[in-house]
């Protein structure tokens, strides 16, 4: 009997020891401050999350997610000096950290310092020739740029790395559009409309999806296409941009009164305004 509790006494001991070990092991520690800073960033009380991820980082400085998460919550409080701190660290704590060069690459494009934006997510691709995050955004970069001749093969391989990136296939559509080849982007389109989910971020897909076909003279696909950009859109833009497309098609071909019509609903839109008041006089002569 004295042996067995003798033996408990032992055994008690042990896990207490261990588990103050625990308690004091600085890396469990900063993990503990890690997920909770992680928690709070989740629910948006990013001030919290910096103060527990800022403890995370203080107790494991090789904590390179620690700082990886602080870079996104300086971000989202508009720090973007600390948040490109933040990235840097992350990377040079772990320099495979890909998310870490592709949220460091968005800041940049963000601020418009494109060559660094290139540089940063190059540094990804490197790691990950199919990463559709550092795909994306390089292609971004192009775009911004103007050189959508240059975006085309990482948008095809953002939409190749993750079939349903649907905002990949909305940015492929807009580089072949502007590089007039418009029959690729009425498919690039037609792709992004049957992978986004959201209904108010369709309209804007019907809209250049309509311009592409109208390029093509497919009148009636366009109109189609136009209506429904009308029908999903809140924003008086877009409205005003599809019925000014649809007043171009009738007036193409020569159904005057639904050009004018369309194009006096373009006119609401101060955008459009001048562009359809002049093609309405002109309609009136």
């Amino acid at each position: 009997m004295k042996r067995n509790y003798l033996f408990l006494n032992i055994f008690m001991s042990f896990l207490i020891f261990m588990s103050l070990m625990a308690q004091e092991d600085p890396k469990v520690e900063a993990q503990k401050a890690y997920n909770e800073g992680l928690g709070l960033l989740k629910k948006n009380q990013t001030d919290e999350a910096i103060t527990k991820l800022n403890e995370a980082v203080s107790k494991d400085p090789d904590l390179a997610v620690g700082y990886y998460a602080l870079g996104i919550a300086f971000k989202r409080s508009k720090n973007v000096s600390r948040a490109e701190e933040m990235y840097k660290k992350a990377i040079e704590k772990d320099d495979k950290m890909v998310n870490a060069y592709n949220a460091l690459g968005n800041l940049y494009t963000d601020q418009q310092e494109y060559d660094f934006a290139i540089n940063t997510f190059t540094a990804a691709l490197n790691l990950d020739p199919n990463d559709e995050k550092a795909n994306f955004g390089l292609g971004t970069v192009y775009v911004k740029k103007k050189d959508y001749r240059n975006g085309i093969p990482y948008f095809q391989s953002a939409v190749e790395a993750k079939v349903d990136y649907s905002l990949a296939w909305l940015n492929l559509g807009v580089c072949y559009h502007e590089t007039r080849v418009f029959s690729e982007a009425v498919d690039a389109f037609q792709m992004a409309l049957e992978y986004e989910k959201r209904k108010t971020s369709k309209s804007d897909i019907y809209l250049r999806l309509g311009n592409s076909l109208a390029k093509l003279d497919r009148n009636d696909e366009a109109i189609e296409a136009y209506n429904n950009a009308i029908s999903t859109s809140s924003k008086s833009y877009i409205k005003g941009a599809a019925n000014f497309g649809l007043g171009e098609i009738y007036k193409k071909t020569g159904n005057n009164q639904k050009a004018i019509a369309h194009f006096e609903e373009a006119s609401r839109d101060r955008t459009w305004k001048q562009s359809a008041l002049y093609e309405i006089n002109l309609l009136k002569q």
